[in-house]
């Protein structure tokens, strides 16, 4: 790779890095080392897995030794400060004859929002569909004739089967991250609280019962509280007015707890709910998207429990 090859590679907005046949690093363009060296010095000389951290550098390594020995063309997908890249590793020549790698490494973040967002949006109206699907079946049931039956089962199986995919979707999408945030889930239960009290009618009492000291869950704070703050609305527009609605915060996991259960109770008046219990779509998609479930079991003497389970952070 000559000079002029080299001083193009600087102009370039993805990190850039270029290794000899000893797998020592001989170029890195500025992007690089911005983003993966920024307090060292010059990483010229340096083994081409130490400008990495953690588990990415026995990836680096293998797919080097892929490009080197065999000639083969390598993709790698690692994570480097929060920040998911895919890399793309190939061989070169040098103007000695000598065969080297060059790795260009692309962002994989605003791809993956997109998509996440793009599903979470669809969410909404798929659920809204099914819920009018099923409201039609309860209205029209013994007016329709067995081919319209037919046709409506389909349609609502349809639907389903549609927010099937969008969850395996969003599973994918927080498969492909290496890493998930955490979050302080007391303190984002606490502003949940304070701002569906300011949305609510008096008449509606908001209890919250959590123990102190609850631990970090896996996931983001923006995630989990559009999650919740949908949840206890829909809850709230269904509850009996003179039945409180409580919010409860548990571990799960005895001494050494691996989730936490953010459980929210009330007590629907049946004319108001909707024709399941089951949560939004839309909620069950943010809690699959960090790697939870939500699910919802009735009872007939203690209403409705609505449960979120969320992993426990690691430290």
């Amino acid at each position: 790779m000559g000079a002029e090859e080299i001083s193009l590679l600087g102009h370039l907005d993805a990190p850039v890095l270029v290794g000899a046949p000893d797998g020592c690093v001989v170029y890195a363009n500025p992007s690089f080392r911005d983003r993966f060296c920024p307090m060292s010095g010059d990483p010229v000389g340096e083994p081409l897995a130490m400008m990495f951290s953690g588990g990415a550098r026995e990836v680096v390594l293998t797919a080097t030794a892929q490009v080197l020995q065999r000639g083969q063309p390598s993709r790698i997908r690692i994570r480097e400060g929060g920040q998911g890249y895919t890399g793309l590793c190939s061989l070169i020549e040098a103007e000695d004859d000598r065969v080297g790698v060059v790795m260009v490494m692309l962002e994989e973040h605003a791809n993956e929002e997109y998509l996440t967002s793009l599903a979470n949006e669809l969410g909404e109206p798929l659920r809204e569909a099914l819920q009018a699907m099923s409201s039609l079946r309860l209205e029209l049931d013994g007016s329709l004739d067995d081919r319209q039956q037919q046709r409506m089962e389909v349609g609502i199986r349809r639907i389903e089967t549609a927010q099937k995919w969008l969850r395996e979707l969003a599973m994918a999408l927080r498969g492909s991250k290496a890493q998930q945030g955490r979050f302080d889930v007391a303190a984002s239960i606490l502003r949940v609280t304070e701002r569906i009290s300011q949305e609510i009618s008096s008449s509606v009492e908001l209890e919250v019962l959590m123990p102190p000291n609850m631990p970090r869950a896996s996931g983001t704070p923006v995630v989990f509280e559009r999650v919740l703050l949908e949840l206890v609305r829909q809850r709230v527009d269904e509850s009996r007015p003179e039945e409180p609605i409580t919010l409860l915060a548990r571990t799960v996991g005895g001494d050494h707890p691996g989730g936490v259960l953010v459980s929210v109770v009330d007590v629907p008046q049946q004319n108001r709910r909707g024709p399941t219990g089951h949560p939004p779509e839309s909620v069950q998609q943010g809690l699959a998207q960090m790697g939870g479930e939500a699910v919802c079991v009735e009872d007939g003497g203690l209403g409705r429990v609505t449960s979120l389970r969320l992993a426990v952070a690691s430290a």
